[in-house]
């Protein structure tokens, strides 16, 4: 007969865990975590959405840039003060007041040589006339459309004593724009 083979049971002791190994992982999972989800310091900056000229209400996008990159310019109630390209920040150089008609004053819209920045002064000079030269204040500019055949108008705010005389000349087509250089 043969001799029957034993059975061995053989027992696999494991060690201890490695706690040291767990400590580490939770360390590093908590790590990530809080490096995730920390205050970055970034703050929202206004930037010009689109082609902005002088005078025009902002059309804005906001970016993200470090806090403290410059001055944030709050724009309730402002217009541009000059023209601003697509994608520029808008800084509080950027910004003016709305110009308003002074009081008393009456305003035309009138043809002038190039869009000119709210709040420019500007000279008004009637053909034929020897009166000098009558002051006014543009409140507004626009571009002309594509299909217009004039230049560029603007909201020209004049006194109330030559309003009527500067009005008959402008539907005359008499009247000159002088612009301060």
């Amino acid at each position: 007969m043969s001799k029957p083979i034993p059975y061995v049971l053989e027992v696999f002791w494991f060690g201890r865990p490695s706690y040291l190994r767990w400590v580490a992982a939770v360390v590093l999972v908590m790590g990530a975590a809080v490096i995730e989800l920390w205050p970055s310091g970034l703050t929202a900056y206004p930037f010009a959405a689109a082609p902005i000229g002088p005078g025009d209400p902002f059309e804005v996008e906001w970016r993200q840039l470090p806090a403290g990159a410059y001055v944030r310019p709050s724009l309730i109630g402002s217009v541009a003060a000059h023209a601003l390209d697509e994608g520029e920040p808008i800084t509080v150089s950027d910004l003016q007041s709305p110009v308003a008609v002074p009081a008393g004053w009456w305003a035309l819209a009138l043809e002038v040589p190039r869009r000119l920045a709210p709040g420019s002064p500007i000279q008004l000079v009637l053909a034929g006339g020897d009166d000098p030269a009558v002051p006014g204040i543009v409140v507004s500019s626009d571009e002309p459309g594509r299909f217009d055949v004039s230049g560029p108008t603007a909201l020209i705010a004049v006194p109330p004593e030559d309003a009527s005389r500067i009005a008959a000349a402008a539907s005359a087509r008499q009247v000159t724009v002088l612009i301060a250089p």
